[in-house]
């Protein structure tokens, strides 16, 4: 395995101006000496953390995961508060960008990068595959290099989505917001559109932290756009499972529990693979 740290405000030469986020790292197969080169699908890991934090346990055990499914994988490290908007959402399109215009060079497929979000990595997540042509990022890389961050396959996990107070996860808004952006903005589920790329959500009922309620506003607006996407709610389980496994579940569901909702990577691999996600031979 390759292994590396990718400074993308360097990359980009952009000025730094004191962000701390803005990392990425790879997790690349390279390619092996006297076989035929290989070419596979990207994916893009952004780990939840109210933008209070990057939750490890959605990073490289995630990245591995998708690295054994043969993706190359690259987990962001992205800023937190006080850093506010646009931080996030530039680092998102940094890290995008690099992967399609480094994609001959790290042997990945420019036409199959995708991005899976947790909590609110997956609003940040959301931002890319919805808002890829955000003010910000229309600023920083102009228009028709913005048709470049929105990624072709989107994953959420148990998503920060909506700003419905009955619904939302202030503490995410506030983080993301600060005072440069207003929330309903950036309320995900008003912001669909029939361009947006194939989408698959899950997250679980009795999540208490971030209710499921934005996982089915996300689901809805995506149906009424006529965007392919497809959800799956399980019964039971806390917030932040991760894999569901016992490196990353974030607190203590039954070994039942967490064997059931780990077939949600199963079936997002399906999934992806139904949308032409595959490694090919060069």
């Amino acid at each position: 395995m390759i292994a590396e740290t990718i400074d993308l405000y360097e990359y980009f030469k952009i000025p730094r101006g004191g962000a701390k986020g803005g990392f990425l790292t790879a997790y690349r197969h390279g390619q092996l000496p006297m076989l035929e080169r290989k070419i596979r699908p990207a994916m893009l890991v952004i780990a939840g953390g109210a933008y209070a934090f990057v939750s490890d346990s959605e990073k490289e055990p995630v990245a591995l995961r998708f690295f054994a499914a043969g993706f190359d994988a690259f987990a962001l490290d992205y800023s937190i508060a006080p850093e506010h908007y646009p931080a996030q959402i530039l680092q998102a399109g940094m890290a995008m960008l690099y992967l399609r215009r480094e994609s001959a060079a790290l042997g990945l497929d420019a036409e199959h990068v995708a991005a899976v979000g947790f909590s609110a990595g997956g609003h940040l997540c959301g931002c890319i595959s919805l808002l890829w042509d955000d003010p910000a990022l229309v600023s920083a890389f102009g228009r028709e290099a913005c048709e470049g961050i929105r990624p072709d396959a989107s994953l959420f996990s148990y998503p920060v989505i909506t700003d419905d107070a009955r619904y939302w996860h202030a503490g995410s808004f506030a983080n993301f917001c600060g005072d440069a952006a207003k929330t309903e903005d950036y309320s995900l589920e008003k912001r669909v559109r029939p361009s947006a790329p194939p989408c698959f959500i899950w997250a679980t009922t009795t999540d208490d932290c971030v209710p499921v309620e934005n996982s089915l506003l996300l689901y809805g607006a995506l149906h009424r756009a006529g965007v392919s996407a497809e959800l799956h709610v399980f019964e039971k389980g806390c917030h932040g499972m991760s894999l569901c496994n016992g490196e990353t579940a974030c607190a203590e569901p039954s070994a039942g529990v967490c064997a059931h909702n780990a077939h949600w990577t199963e079936l997002a691999l399906e999934f992806l693979a139904e949308h032409g996600f595959a490694m090919r031979k060069a």
